[in-house]
């Protein structure tokens, strides 16, 4: 809603609640708030917590084992992407740091949910700090304070386009990951794992939402999500930091050309309405597939030396 200069400046006029100055956005050039049809407060009002389930009845073999300690550490970086939101131009958007105060809190305890299973089979000197972590808390808490204002100053609005583009493929991979792992489980183990991809859906649900409103509402919005989505960001890494063993899990855990479908499938939702439709999951998944190769070949010809 904008007002005239008259009613702007007459200390008489009551402002509806939420505005600022006649408008309801305090940006001129931008008076109204986008809003998707995801209702946010209905999802903070129903945050779910701890996943409870009987430790003495999970069975996981030796192999799935690394691959959740894979998804385990993926899950797990909700604070770190959280904060590399915080640090840019998306933290003055209230609905989106609304619903990442519901989206921290149930990420914690999808993760925590994994942590519990794998506490069933490996030792606490298997979760210690590596140095990948310690890059990325670096990276984190060094790097981008100094480095987003800046961006975010440039770029301003449009760079929140970016962050849900990513953010939805980024949900929406390791969802399709969950689901390849989960077909390897069965009993308790697969119930907390679906349980894990359940939750899941209205994370991406809202991310997709987000991501695809500001893409369709302007080109320059389309572009900057376009250009989040290069590499060398990669969807199923930690705040652009891999693991030591992405490739080995990631061949792994998209060993099934069904389950690399069902991800390409996912980077599509997004991917479909920018140039070049776009599929950084599968490209990374693609390059893990390579590089395993490229190892198993280089240690035949070591073996046979």
């Amino acid at each position: 809603m904008v007002t005239s200069d008259r009613t702007l400046h007459n200390p008489l006029v009551e402002h509806p609640p939420g505005h600022v100055r006649g408008r309801l956005f305090s940006d001129a050039e931008h008076p109204i708030v986008l809003r998707t049809a995801f209702d946010v407060d209905d999802y903070l009002a129903h945050a779910r917590g701890r996943i409870e389930f009987d430790s003495e009845r999970i069975e996981v073999a030796g192999d799935v084992v690394r691959d959740l300690g894979f998804l385990w550490r993926l899950e797990n970086s909700a604070l770190a992407e959280t904060r590399a939101m915080f640090a840019s131009w998306t933290s003055n958007e209230a609905r989106i740091t609304a619903f990442v105060t519901g989206w921290g809190y149930e990420r914690y305890w999808l993760a925590r949910a994994l942590r519990d299973m794998l506490e069933t089979t490996l030792s606490p000197e298997d979760f210690r700090g590596s140095t990948p972590r310690r890059l990325r808390g670096m990276w984190v808490e060094r790097g981008l304070p100094i480095l987003a204002p800046v961006v975010g100053g440039l770029v301003k609005e449009p760079l929140t386009a970016g962050h849900m583009a990513r953010l939805a493929i980024q949900e929406a991979g390791l969802q399709a990951a969950e689901r390849a792992v989960c077909a390897r489980l069965s009993g308790e183990a697969a119930r907390v794992l679906t349980e894990i991809i359940d939750r899941r859906e209205t994370i991406v649900r809202f991310f997709r939402s987000e991501a695809v409103a500001r893409i369709r509402r302007s080109r320059i919005e389309a572009l900057t999500a376009r250009a989040h989505l290069m590499r060398p960001w990669a969807p199923l890494r930690i705040v652009g930091v891999p693991e030591p063993d992405e490739a080995g899990a990631l061949t792994s855990i998209f060993a099934s050309a069904s389950d690399r479908r069902r991800l390409i499938d996912s980077d599509a939702e997004i991917g479909r309405f920018l140039p070049g439709n776009p599929q950084p999951s599968m490209n990374q998944v693609t390059a893990a597939l390579r590089s395993t190769r490229r190892a198993h070949a280089q240690a035949g010809r070591n073996h046979g030396l």
